[in-house]
């Protein structure tokens, strides 16, 4: 059924696309590219696409594991592990993750390969100010390098300047989309329905029939909340600069209505106002103030590209001074408080937010600068027109979104914090299973730690030399599901570490359970909990639940004192423990421990069930 259903698609879309070409779709094509494209194809954007898909299929693992690739090494956890800053930029961590990605790669990159074109404008037009030999840029292999490789520069980019871990092409995906939106767009406007519609088509190739029902989900963050918001609005910043410098070198005008709307619904549309602020277990979105910042952005773009090349009004000049005024006396006066009350040791922890009131400090510097000569003696310079300054406030931006990663970037780990708790040791990285561990990581260019001091809880992976250290599974999640694995290697190896989570509802009390690790077929018992008592008694003895090394046991007291201990029988046997007898039963799905004397018994606990 499904195989029929994939045929009939292929079929399908192969008789559209044919009867296109066949009713003059191809000539119109090449037609519309004769003199941007080579034989009317992106090659550079091709490009882009086959070498990081590849990196998925080879560095990744994920020719031999499509849909569980090998992603830890491959982050960019710290400045003082390379690869992962290097490689960041390239790697995905699922197959979604790099489909989606791939179709925005596309479809914008059709767009912005047109507008840059394979061939310099003096060929497109004899009459430009450019026409005349270009040498070697302009050559069409030349340009078409030039693609990919200011794609893969930007992905560097994003992987150098993330605020946290990074992962995937999204930055570069947002730069080329930004580039496009600016130089083009309406066909960048086309472009979101295009790559909507590719990631639709894929889907309904690799998944033509989709199968659900009414369960409850694990507990899990909102899927915004890893949305790497930073690197998309940087790579769109990038990109909309780059073009904006394209379509000044070639003297090129664009109605400022259609550069706001279009930058505006495309901000909108791809979710640029998305602006996350994460927490332990609360996530914040705002929303409302993403959506200003989208406004903002578009009218810097089009101010830039559409504005004005006379120097601002000196009274407007005066009144943006005066407006950046308050905010600067605030911002260097909490800055100088924080420095004054770390320095001193009163409170030690503000001393954490002084690099971000620099840096507020140093953008509202940056954008009061051009208003100055203006503002004082009404003196006209280059950098006071109103295209300039939209400019250089999108420069200001692109500075507001890059340092912060330049603090977070330098990170130290000690795995001191979980060693000795039943860990994993494969190659250099080590795994646990921990509750309540403290997390290894200093921030050395933030003082913060004090401020943020929290305890962490699930499947722990660490990595001194590759500066790792993070939660792979929350432990809501692996009692929810009861087990998960982690991928740990590097170029050229891979192991997988399994955790699997068995334990007891203990009657009237919490669940006594133990986490074992497998790797490599041995199993290590990774973390079990304390002894958990039932909140019941027969014949005057109290029953507990007790985790041991390979299994789990019952254990009978009176007045404190041990009578005595038994590993829980398998279902249907009994064991004896001074005057019970401990049996275990199992019904219509559940499997209970049942303690009996004299005729009465109760319920001990019940076996964990996992979805």
């Amino acid at each position: 059924m499904v195989s029929l259903a994939v045929a009939a698609l292929l079929v399908t879309l192969s008789v559209a696309a044919g009867a296109v070409l066949y009713y003059g779709g191809w000539e119109r094509w090449r037609a519309l590219t004769a003199d941007r494209l080579v034989y009317g194809l992106p090659w550079g954007t091709l490009i882009a696409v086959a070498l990081v898909t590849a990196f998925y299929l080879l560095a990744q693992n994920g020719l031999t594991d499509w849909g569980d690739p090998l992603t830890l090494p491959f982050v960019s956890w710290s400045y003082f592990y390379p690869l992962g800053v290097l490689t960041s930029g390239f790697a995905h961590g699922s197959p979604a993750h790099l489909v989606s990605n791939m179709t925005g790669t596309l479809a914008f990159g059709l767009v912005a390969e047109y507008a840059w074109g394979h061939y310099p404008p003096a060929r497109r037009d004899r009459d430009s100010l450019l026409a005349g030999d270009g040498g070697w840029r302009s050559r069409p292999r030349v340009r078409i390098a030039l693609v990919p490789a200011a794609m893969f520069g930007v992905a560097l980019l994003t992987g150098v300047f993330s605020m946290g871990p990074g992962l995937g092409f999204s930055g570069a995906v947002f730069a080329v989309a930004g580039f496009a939106v600016v130089a083009k767009p309406r066909a960048a406007i086309g472009a979101v329905v295009g790559s909507s519609a590719l990631d639709v088509l894929y889907q309904a190739v690799v998944n033509p029939v989709v199968t659900g029902s009414i369960s409850a989900g694990g507990p899990s963050p909102p899927s915004w909340a890893s949305i790497a918001f930073q690197a998309h609005m940087l790579g769109f910043a990038v990109g909309a600069v780059a073009a904006i410098a394209l379509l000044r070198s070639r003297r090129q005008w664009l109605p400022p209505a259609r550069l706001f709307l279009g930058t505006a619904g495309f901000g909108l549309a791809l979710s640029l106002w998305l602006l996350v602020f994460p927490g332990e277990d609360v996530f914040y979105l705002y929303r409302a103030v993403g959506v200003i910042v989208v406004a903002v952005l578009a009218g810097l773009v089009t101010v830039a590209v559409s504005g004005s090349d006379r120097s601002i009004p000196r009274l407007l000049a005066v009144g943006w001074l005066v407006v950046l005024a308050l905010p600067f006396a605030l911002l260097a006066g909490v800055l100088a408080f924080s420095l004054v009350v770390s320095v001193s040791g009163l409170v030690p922890e503000v001393g954490g937010i002084a690099p971000f009131m620099a840096l507020l400090v140093l953008a509202v510097v940056v954008l009061a600068v051009p208003a100055v000569p203006t503002a004082l003696r009404g003196q006209d310079t280059r950098w006071s027109s109103h295209r300039n300054v939209a400019l250089l406030g999108l420069g200001t931006v692109g500075l507001l979104l890059v340092v912060p990663g330049l603090l977070y970037g330098p990170i130290t780990v000690d795995a001191d914090s979980v060693t000795d708790t039943g860990e994993v040791r494969v190659g250099d990285y080590l795994v646990t299973y921990e509750e309540d561990a403290t997390p290894g990581q200093t921030l050395l260019l933030l003082d913060v730690e004090n401020a943020t001091e929290t305890t962490q809880d699930g499947l722990i992976v660490a990595s001194e030399s590759r500066s790792i250290w993070t939660v792979t599974e929350r432990a809501e999640s692996l009692a929810f599901d009861g087990e998960a694995s982690v991928n740990v290697g590097g170029l050229g190896w891979r192991e997988t570490v399994r955790a699997d989570r068995t334990g007891w509802d203990v009657t009237g009390n919490e669940s006594a359970y133990a986490v074992d690790l497998t790797v490599d077929g041995e199993t290590t018992r990774s973390f079990a909990t304390d002894p958990v008592q039932a909140d019941v008694t027969i014949d005057g003895h109290r029953i507990g639940v007790v985790p041991t090394d390979d299994g789990f046991e019952v254990r009978v007291t009176r007045d404190d004192a041990t009578v005595g201990t038994a590993a829980i029988p398998e279902t249907n046997e009994t064991a004896t423990v001074g005057p019970l007898t401990v049996r275990t039963e199992a019904d219509d799905g559940s499997t209970a421990v049942v303690v009996a004397s004299d005729g009465t018994s109760v319920t001990v606990a019940e076996r964990e069930t996992y979805e």
